[in-house]
């Protein structure tokens, strides 16, 4: 049988990172949006597909540092031809979202098709070569329109291999693709037999199946941005599951009410809450259902305070300190008690003496409390931001499991109940 005690303190832990996890991600949805990170992760997808990868021995740290590098903005000859190409370019707005956050496969293909046909036509009516003139204007306003043709294809395909071999250093950036993808395209190009149609299919393939990971890599993103922001809260309101597990256990009152409240929000919210997943991003309509399923978490420390005297806290006490606190002394244990309630273990060792009175704080000493926050509780706070970082659709749907299994657990304590029903003891039996 398993213990009520230690199932309702998991659900008050378990609703307690849902609602957390509700407003990082929505305020990772507004960081996301506001730094154009689709657009900056279908970039860098578009770039690793026109350029090889650079030969570069990098070490384990390295490599994660690389990992966070979450507003990458690849600049270079070949991305920058590509996206100043008419399909790409009028894809975007102006201002500050001019690089399109999404485009399909067949402006891909299209483009690719356009910039080879016309390195086709430089090629064989020119006698020119498979670099770019200028890559910030494109070729494009110079070759006269001209319709696809196999010829030029193929042609441009040999002279973009050729040039590469012949070329060096700065020379080879200007190049419209890079040696390997090029082959590669050319494989793809034997593979459609010479067919054109064919061709733009396996292009168009090549593309979505980029984009596949494009979505992976978007996620790895926000789930970094949900880890950091996750921390930031834990620290910000002082959230240390740790603290939070003790409190628990210790006030019934408290753990009772968010039981109730994490019983009421599964009830109310039934469908399971998820994340539209067409391109990696939270659509508009989403973000509009988080914000009204949101319970804000100002409301639910007023809710727990005009019901529960002690459990003010159970969210988090607040990383900041208040400009005054008052020490007191409980009569009966002999404990401290101050109003508003503090993390006494992060008070400076002067202030941990004062035994009756208020204690002050200005600005400095509110930064120092708020820095010896986070070296009493590191981990704690590393805990929470872990938990948050999995994302609120994960906790919704524990909370409706682990809901349904404490109601099945008092189901069969019931049961067991026999002194009632139609059962008839053998001891009271007639002889």
């Amino acid at each position: 049988m398993i213990d009520n005690l230690a199932l309702d303190i998991v659900i008050g832990l378990i609703f307690i990172y849902l609602l957390y996890s509700l407003l990082a991600t929505v305020l990772s949805e507004i960081i996301a949006t506001y730094i154009g990170l689709r657009a900056r992760n279908l970039k860098e997808a578009v770039d690793r597909m026109l350029n090889d990868e650079k030969e570069e021995h990098k070490g384990l740290l390295s490599r994660l540092g690389d990992s966070f590098k979450l507003t990458k903005n690849p600049k270079n000859s070949r991305i920058t031809n590509f996206y100043n190409h008419p399909e790409i370019k009028y894809l975007g707005s102006t201002g500050i979202f001019k690089i399109p956050s999404q485009f399909k496969a067949v402006s891909f293909s299209k483009t690719l098709l356009n910039l080879l046909n016309e390195t086709g036509y430089k090629t064989l009516m020119l006698n020119g070569n498979a670099k770019m003139k200028d890559p910030d204007e494109g070729d494009i306003k110079e070759i006269p329109v001209t319709q696809l043709s196999k010829e030029r294809i193929i042609a441009a395909l040999d002279a973009i291999i050729a040039d590469h071999k012949k070329e060096t250093g700065k020379e080879k950036e200007k190049i419209v693709l890079d040696e390997e993808t090029a082959k590669y395209v050319l494989n793809l190009w034997f593979d459609s037999y010479g067919d054109l149609v064919k061709f733009k299919l396996h292009l168009e393939a090549w593309f979505d199946r980029t984009m596949e990971q494009c979505l992976e890599w978007y996620k790895r993103k926000i789930q970094i941005i949900l880890l950091i922001l996750g921390f930031m809260m834990a620290w910000f309101f002082n959230a240390d599951t740790f603290t939070i597990i003790s409190k628990l256990s210790k006030d019934d009152k408290a753990r009772e009410r968010l039981v109730s409240m994490a019983n009421a929000y599964a009830e109310n919210n039934k469908e399971k809450l998820t994340v539209a997943e067409v391109d990696g991003t939270v659509g508009e309509r989403q973000l509009q259902d988080y914000n009204a399923k949101l319970d804000s978490l100002l409301g639910v420390k007023k809710e727990l305070e005009q019901d529960i005297a002690n459990a003010n806290s159970i969210l988090g006490l607040g990383g900041w300190a208040p400009d005054t606190v008052n020490v007191s002394v409980d009569d009966k244990t002999g404990n401290r008690i101050y109003t508003p309630q503090i993390d006494r273990n992060s008070l400076s060792e002067e202030d941990k003496k004062i035994t009756s009175g208020p204690i002050g704080f200005d600005t400095s000493k509110k930064w120092s409390y708020f820095f010896r926050l986070f070296i009493h509780h590191f981990f704690g706070f590393l805990i929470t931001a872990i938990a948050i970082s999995l994302g609120a659709p994960f906790w919704f749907d524990l909370l409706n499991k682990i809901m349904k299994l404490r109601t099945s657990v008092k189901q069969d304590t019931n049961s067991t109940n026999t002194s009632t029903g139609g059962t008839v003891s053998p001891l009271n039996r007639e002889a």
